[in-house]
């Protein structure tokens, strides 16, 4: 991954959002800046990739969430505009919308993968707590995938369960399963979408290996696994981008958490495929 001075000599759009907004959990708005002071402690990227990336700095907030939130969906749009693949760091997960909202101003038939330890679905708890929910009733949007769940409501469990758009791949069905055999399986789910769009919270993630975020779930995926998932699934070309969010430095330990976000926005950029 090498960065460059200019959007035109890259193939992706870097972006922070550095949002505490809308969440009860606050301290996630560091996390852009603490994840690429860790971008040098990686020399290459484990696929040995040399792709182009233009830092855009952050969106910071403004002083309501809605602003800010706006803020995320106009900037987000002016970035698409470049034809570039872009990642974002978070932030909270309350972000996600409006960069798919984002998305669908360019796009008509949508694919999101949707990492986490929690559907987000949960009505009233929006917006961070139901962004999935506010993103599956977005007509651009055809199909999701989720991964990584193991914690949920009985109204989620029965919400993902009765949406034709949603499959959901839950942390027991995964522990016997090599990653590429499950990142095969959601592919085959967008096989109708034009582009795919991953979404990755952090607690997906055992907190084991990423102790810093606001909601410790155990049983997750190893650090290893994650890593395998975002170095294959990027390498499909209909993948547009990736938002991590949900990391929070205040409750990290000896930076473990921030230093894995980096080596998963490192991984997932330099397996992109860059056309």
């Amino acid at each position: 991954m090498e960065f460059t001075k200019t959007p035109d000599e890259a193939g992706i759009i870097l972006f922070g959002a550095a949002v505490d907004q809308g969440t009860e959990n606050p301290g996630c708005s560091d996390a852009p800046s603490k994840v690429r002071e860790h971008f040098d402690d990686f020399y290459f990227s484990e696929t040995a990739g040399h792709n182009k990336i233009f830092d855009k700095a952050d969106i910071v907030e403004s002083e309501t969430f809605e602003k800010t939130i706006d803020s995320i969906f106009r900037k987000t749009v002016d970035f698409l505009k470049h034809n570039k693949k872009i990642i974002c760091i978070g932030g909270n997960h309350s972000i996600t919308l409006p960069i798919v909202e984002a998305l669908s101003r360019f796009h008509e038939r949508i694919g999101v993968i949707h990492v986490d330890a929690h559907p987000d679905c949960q009505i009233d708890y929006f917006p961070y707590g139901d962004v999935m929910g506010a993103v599956s009733n977005l007509p651009e949007v055809k199909k999701i995938a989720m991964l990584g769940l193991r914690n949920w409501s009985k109204y989620e469990y029965e919400s993902i369960s009765q949406n034709p758009k949603i499959k959901a791949i839950p942390m027991k069905n995964i522990t016997h399963q090599k990653m590429c055999v499950i990142a095969e399986e959601i592919e085959n789910h967008f096989e109708h979408c034009d582009v795919i769009y991953v979404t990755f919270d952090i607690d997906a993630i055992d907190p084991a290996y990423a102790p810093g975020t606001g909601c410790i779930e155990p049983g997750g995926l190893t650090a290893r696994e994650a890593i395998e998932f975002i170095q294959h699934i990027a390498k499909n070309e209909k993948v547009i981008g990736m938002d991590l969010v949900e990391i929070n430095p205040n409750k990290d330990i000896n930076d473990m958490t921030s230093i894995l976000g980096a080596k998963l926005v490192f991984e997932f950029a330099d397996a992109l495929v860059i056309k």
